[in-house]
């Protein structure tokens, strides 16, 4: 064997020693940037109203409240509408419809009164519900915060929606000033006493934040663009995916 052929041999064996050979295969970048673990997203509920809402009109409307303020320059890429566009592809024969409804600055308790007359005006057979933040941010007293969700829950069902409850945003800064743990808490509690679905966007940016797939630290406005695109994109799309695979566990025959 010739001098220059064991040189790179002894080269290579350096590299592989010290963890810079070839990429493993689960080193590489994930085929979805916007996948998350089962142990975070588990879907484990279904939407008996919205089914038969959509199977007896054939629409199905669907209803966003949340506290963020009014955007209409960033409206078309918001997890709603994008929720929108991906649920009409997939339902080509139902009218899909979102709506969203702003209420900014208000607690969960704030926000029933708004609940009840937009459920009655708007009559979706799905409400997808924004809450946590701001009852986190003034630290209202958790029993308090759970007490409203399950009658925010309460008002939905009797109205004849369906709900899914979506906590919190995550980002590295409020994380280290506002305790949101109890409030997570509370909404996996209490949706799993009423048999609803609590979508996880907490822990689903976490996750994306940890696996480096997104940054919540932006240094310009294009990269704030990003983060927020990214984002929007990823939830409206879960929607989507968790909506229809809910609407398939109604229409299954009970076991």
């Amino acid at each position: 064997m010739t001098r220059a052929r064991l040189s790179v041999l002894f080269l290579i064996g350096l590299l592989l020693a010290a963890g810079m050979g070839p990429a493993r295969a689960e080193d590489a970048a994930p085929a979805d940037p916007c996948e998350v673990p089962e142990r975070i997203l588990t879907i484990d509920a279904s939407l008996p109203r919205a089914l038969e809402r959509m199977n007896r009109v054939g629409a199905l409307p669907i209803l966003v409240v949340n506290t963020a303020k009014p955007g209409s320059n960033r409206a078309e890429g918001s997890y709603p509408a994008l929720m929108e566009r991906d649920l009409s592809a997939r339902l080509p024969d139902r009218k899909v419809s979102v709506a969203v409804r702003n209420v900014p600055g208000a607690t969960a308790q704030d926000m029933l009164p708004t609940l009840d007359s937009a459920l009655a005006a708007e009559r979706p057979a799905l409400l997808v519900w924004q809450v946590g933040t701001v009852d986190a941010m003034r630290n209202i007293g958790p029993d308090s915060f759970g007490e409203a969700v399950a009658s925010g829950i309460e008002t939905a069902h009797r109205r004849g929606a369906d709900i899914v409850v979506m906590d919190m945003q995550y980002s590295p800064q409020t994380t280290q000033l506002i305790t949101f743990q109890p409030y997570l808490d509370y909404v996996e509690w209490v949706t799993q006493n009423n048999d609803v679905f609590h979508f996880p966007r907490y822990e689903m940016m976490h996750y994306w934040f940890e696996e480096e797939r997104v940054g919540f630290m932006p240094d310009s406005k294009e990269d704030m663009l990003k983060a927020f695109q990214f984002v929007h994109r990823c939830i409206g799309r879960h929607l989507a995916d968790t909506v229809t695979a809910m609407l398939d566990r109604a229409a299954r025959p009970a076991q």
